[in-house]
């Protein structure tokens, strides 16, 4: 943050998120998001309502739209868009799911 590099620190808790805005991140990332919701993200907007959340982990096609819909900025995804993609699988399954991802995003 001081050198001016953006910045986006993983965080879970509304304790971890105050720390975050406090040390002066661009984008706090909720991680891992996955048991919490979508729901969670927008609790987190009431006390925290300028803090741009890109929640992580485990995040589906399903889950993406969601968690935009209730204010996240972004959202991050590796697993469910990869799946064996990166160990040599189906590239054709990736451009599948990666069209998912899309459609899921661009409502």
């Amino acid at each position: 943050v001081d050198r001016g590099v953006p910045v986006l620190c993983g965080a879970l808790t509304p304790t971890e998120v105050l720390t975050a805005i406090d040390a002066g991140v661009d984008a706090v990332k909720l991680f891992p998001v996955s048991s919490m919701g979508s729901r969670y993200v927008k609790d987190l907007r009431a006390p925290f309502p300028r803090t741009p959340f890109i929640p992580v982990g485990g995040v589906g096609t399903d889950e993406a739209a969601r968690f935009l819909a209730d204010g996240a900025v972004a959202v991050g995804v590796a697993s469910p868009l990869l799946g064996d993609a990166a160990n040599g699988g189906d590239l054709d399954a990736l451009r599948e799911r990666a069209r998912r991802f899309l459609k899921a995003v661009q409502r």
